[in-house]
């Protein structure tokens, strides 16, 4: 099944009062693309117009949205060993869906010393 997903800006997330889901696609060694889904629909995130936000980490993306209030937070990959190996392209989808924590929500301690 193909989700038609459409542009954001990165900028343009805070008229989301709640982000359903964050999904950080993981796409060749250690690049990362950020897509977001809100009320069943699935954006996108461009960093500039005709520019994916992409980012070397999921850290660093996640960093991005700390503003923001996310209901869940997860890592897809999609292999492409099949095509490797010679395999017929067909509509199974490989893809791997992992929930993750979020590093700053987990890890943020706000008390003054």
């Amino acid at each position: 099944m193909n989700v038609i997903k459409k542009p954001v800006l990165l900028d343009e997330l805070s008229r989301f009062p709640v982000i359903d889901k964050v999904i950080i696609e993981s796409l060749e060694q250690a690049l990362y693309r950020l897509v977001v889904e809100v009320d069943q629909q699935q954006y996108y995130v461009l960093e500039k117009a005709n520019k994916a936000l992409t980012r070397r980490s999921i850290v660093a993306i996640q960093e991005l949205l700390t503003p923001f209030v996310i209901h869940g937070m997860y890592l897809s990959h999609q292999s492409p060993y099949d095509e490797m190996i010679g395999h017929e392209v067909n509509d199974n989808s490989n893809e791997m869906f992992v929930p993750i924590g979020d590093y700053f929500k987990n890890t943020r301690n706000d008390t003054v010393h």
